[in-house]
């Protein structure tokens, strides 16, 4: 089951965003109301990576 981080990582994974994390920060923000950290969020992107190969 995903999660709402896990449904936007694929998302930006399909349109190629991944690198941008100020840009998914602000994302998650506007919409959602959550905050995250950085370096967080670089974890959820290098787990999310590592669960596709």
């Amino acid at each position: 089951m995903s999660d709402l981080i896990t449904n936007v990582l694929q998302k930006a994974n399909e349109k190629g965003k991944l690198n941008r994390t100020d840009v998914l920060l602000r994302y998650l923000r506007i919409k959602y109301r959550l905050k995250l950290t950085d370096f967080v969020l670089e974890k959820r992107i290098q787990n999310f990576l590592m669960s596709l190969k």
